[in-house]
Protein backbone atom coordinates (compact mmCIF):
# COMPACT_ATOMS: atom_id res chain seq x y z
CA UNK A 1 0.00 0.00 0.00
CA UNK A 2 2.80 2.51 0.94
CA UNK A 3 3.88 2.40 -3.23
CA UNK A 4 0.18 2.99 -4.14
CA UNK A 5 -0.22 5.77 -1.60
CA UNK A 6 2.68 7.15 -3.11
CA UNK A 7 1.88 6.74 -6.48
CA UNK A 8 -1.49 7.97 -5.70
CA UNK A 9 -0.26 10.85 -4.02
CA UNK A 10 2.12 11.87 -7.06
CA UNK A 11 -1.00 11.65 -9.38
CA UNK A 12 -3.26 13.67 -6.96
CA UNK A 13 -0.82 16.60 -6.68
CA UNK A 14 -0.34 16.44 -10.83
CA UNK A 15 -4.10 16.01 -11.51
CA UNK A 16 -4.68 19.23 -9.06
CA UNK A 17 -2.17 21.28 -10.78
CA UNK A 18 -3.74 20.01 -14.05
CA UNK A 19 -6.98 20.73 -12.71
CA UNK A 20 -6.28 24.12 -11.95
CA UNK A 21 -4.35 24.84 -15.44
CA UNK A 22 -7.64 23.45 -16.99
CA UNK A 23 -10.37 24.90 -15.63
CA UNK A 24 -11.89 28.31 -16.06
CA UNK A 25 -12.17 30.89 -13.82
CA UNK A 26 -14.45 33.16 -14.18
CA UNK A 27 -17.99 34.42 -13.36
CA UNK A 28 -21.30 32.93 -14.36
CA UNK A 29 -20.64 29.42 -14.84
CA UNK A 30 -19.13 29.73 -18.12
CA UNK A 31 -15.13 29.56 -19.34
CA UNK A 32 -14.01 32.98 -20.31
CA UNK A 33 -11.43 33.81 -22.36
CA UNK A 34 -7.70 33.64 -22.07
CA UNK A 35 -5.99 37.14 -23.75
CA UNK A 36 -2.64 36.97 -26.07
CA UNK A 37 -1.32 39.69 -23.35
CA UNK A 38 -1.26 37.34 -20.57
CA UNK A 39 2.03 37.08 -19.35
CA UNK A 40 3.94 34.43 -17.03
CA UNK A 41 3.46 36.75 -13.87
CA UNK A 42 0.05 37.61 -13.99
CA UNK A 43 -2.31 36.04 -12.00
CA UNK A 44 -5.19 33.21 -13.28
CA UNK A 45 -8.24 35.49 -14.23
CA UNK A 46 -11.58 35.12 -15.54
CA UNK A 47 -9.82 35.00 -18.80
CA UNK A 48 -8.48 31.79 -17.93
CA UNK A 49 -9.78 29.09 -18.79
CA UNK A 50 -7.55 25.60 -17.80
CA UNK A 51 -10.44 23.02 -18.19
CA UNK A 52 -9.49 20.39 -20.80
CA UNK A 53 -6.76 17.53 -21.23
CA UNK A 54 -3.33 17.32 -19.62
CA UNK A 55 -0.16 15.11 -19.53
CA UNK A 56 3.33 15.06 -18.42
CA UNK A 57 5.93 14.12 -15.93
CA UNK A 58 5.81 12.77 -12.28
CA UNK A 59 8.62 12.11 -10.03
CA UNK A 60 7.55 10.32 -6.70
CA UNK A 61 9.72 8.96 -3.95
CA UNK A 62 8.72 5.70 -3.86
CA UNK A 63 7.51 5.09 -7.60
CA UNK A 64 10.25 6.67 -9.19
CA UNK A 65 9.29 8.52 -12.82
CA UNK A 66 6.34 7.70 -14.20
CA UNK A 67 3.89 9.83 -17.07
CA UNK A 68 0.56 11.43 -16.15
CA UNK A 69 -2.59 12.38 -17.85
CA UNK A 70 -5.75 14.44 -16.21
CA UNK A 71 -9.12 15.74 -17.33
CA UNK A 72 -10.13 18.35 -15.19
CA UNK A 73 -13.28 21.17 -14.80
CA UNK A 74 -12.82 24.73 -12.92
CA UNK A 75 -15.89 26.73 -12.08
CA UNK A 76 -14.29 30.16 -10.93
CA UNK A 77 -11.44 29.02 -8.84
CA UNK A 78 -12.29 25.42 -8.45
CA UNK A 79 -11.09 22.56 -9.82
CA UNK A 80 -11.52 19.11 -10.05
CA UNK A 81 -11.15 15.67 -11.98
CA UNK A 82 -9.10 12.78 -12.43
CA UNK A 83 -5.35 12.14 -12.60
CA UNK A 84 -4.11 8.89 -13.87
CA UNK A 85 0.01 8.07 -13.36
CA UNK A 86 1.70 5.40 -15.07
CA UNK A 87 4.42 3.92 -13.24
CA UNK A 88 6.52 1.12 -14.42
CA UNK A 89 4.94 -1.04 -11.09
CA UNK A 90 1.51 -0.03 -11.98
CA UNK A 91 -1.00 2.72 -12.58
CA UNK A 92 -2.54 5.43 -9.76
CA UNK A 93 -6.04 6.74 -9.88
CA UNK A 94 -6.42 9.50 -7.88
CA UNK A 95 -9.29 12.35 -7.40
CA UNK A 96 -8.05 15.90 -7.56
CA UNK A 97 -9.72 18.73 -6.06
CA UNK A 98 -7.55 22.45 -6.57
CA UNK A 99 -8.35 26.12 -5.77
CA UNK A 100 -6.36 28.38 -7.68
CA UNK A 101 -5.35 31.95 -6.40
CA UNK A 102 -3.26 33.87 -8.68
CA UNK A 103 -0.77 31.86 -10.30
CA UNK A 104 -0.87 29.29 -7.52
CA UNK A 105 -2.50 25.96 -7.64
CA UNK A 106 -2.83 24.35 -4.25
CA UNK A 107 -5.15 21.12 -3.21
CA UNK A 108 -5.97 18.08 -2.10
CA UNK A 109 -5.59 14.40 -4.09
CA UNK A 110 -7.12 11.81 -2.57
CA UNK A 111 -6.31 8.06 -3.97
CA UNK A 112 -7.15 4.82 -2.25
CA UNK A 113 -8.06 0.92 -3.31
CA UNK A 114 -10.85 -0.62 -0.51
CA UNK A 115 -10.36 0.92 2.83
CA UNK A 116 -7.16 2.09 2.46
CA UNK A 117 -6.50 5.67 0.97
CA UNK A 118 -3.58 8.44 1.18
CA UNK A 119 -4.22 11.97 1.09
CA UNK A 120 -1.82 14.68 -0.22
CA UNK A 121 -1.11 18.46 -0.07
CA UNK A 122 -0.69 19.98 -3.40
CA UNK A 123 0.94 22.89 -4.62
CA UNK A 124 1.84 24.46 -7.96
CA UNK A 125 1.98 27.15 -10.22
CA UNK A 126 0.62 27.48 -14.01
CA UNK A 127 2.92 29.88 -16.00
CA UNK A 128 -0.18 30.94 -19.11
CA UNK A 129 2.75 31.97 -21.26
CA UNK A 130 3.96 28.30 -21.88
CA UNK A 131 0.27 26.19 -20.64
CA UNK A 132 1.93 24.40 -17.94
CA UNK A 133 2.11 23.55 -14.72
CA UNK A 134 4.91 22.48 -11.96
CA UNK A 135 4.72 21.70 -8.58
CA UNK A 136 5.20 19.64 -5.52
CA UNK A 137 2.84 17.23 -3.46
CA UNK A 138 3.78 15.22 -0.16
CA UNK A 139 1.70 13.04 1.92
CA UNK A 140 -0.79 14.35 4.86
CA UNK A 141 -2.46 10.82 5.56
CA UNK A 142 -1.41 7.63 4.91
CA UNK A 143 1.52 6.93 3.02
CA UNK A 144 4.14 7.84 5.55
CA UNK A 145 2.69 11.17 6.92
CA UNK A 146 3.31 11.63 10.31
CA UNK A 147 6.32 8.91 10.46
CA UNK A 148 8.83 11.40 8.93
CA UNK A 149 8.76 9.55 6.00
CA UNK A 150 5.55 11.24 4.05
CA UNK A 151 5.64 10.38 0.82
CA UNK A 152 6.30 13.02 -1.45
CA UNK A 153 6.90 13.94 -5.21
CA UNK A 154 6.90 16.51 -8.44
CA UNK A 155 5.16 16.80 -11.91
CA UNK A 156 5.43 19.11 -14.69
CA UNK A 157 2.47 19.33 -16.77
CA UNK A 158 0.99 20.54 -20.12
CA UNK A 159 -2.14 21.64 -21.32
CA UNK A 160 -2.84 19.36 -24.40
CA UNK A 161 -6.23 20.98 -25.29
CA UNK A 162 -9.04 22.95 -23.37
CA UNK A 163 -12.80 22.09 -22.93
CA UNK A 164 -15.29 24.91 -24.37
CA UNK A 165 -18.13 26.52 -22.31
CA UNK A 166 -21.35 25.99 -22.64
CA UNK A 167 -21.45 29.40 -24.86
CA UNK A 168 -18.92 28.46 -27.24
CA UNK A 169 -17.08 31.90 -27.03
CA UNK A 170 -13.63 30.46 -25.56
CA UNK A 171 -11.17 31.96 -27.68
CA UNK A 172 -7.49 31.60 -27.61
CA UNK A 173 -4.39 33.16 -29.01
CA UNK A 174 -1.96 31.36 -32.28
CA UNK A 175 0.22 29.18 -30.29
CA UNK A 176 -1.74 27.93 -27.68
CA UNK A 177 -3.62 24.74 -26.99
CA UNK A 178 -6.82 23.86 -29.36
CA UNK A 179 -9.87 22.88 -28.17
CA UNK A 180 -10.30 19.45 -27.40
Amino acid sequence: MKHFSTRTALVLAIGAFACTACGAIGGGGEPATASASQSAASPLTSASNLSGEWSGKFHDSEYGKGKGTTSYAQYQTAIGGVLNVKYSTGTITASVVLAASGTTVDGTVIVGTGSLYCSFATKGTYDPTTYTIDGSYKAVYGCGAGSGKAETGSFALKHDCYYIGGNGSDVRPSGGPMHC
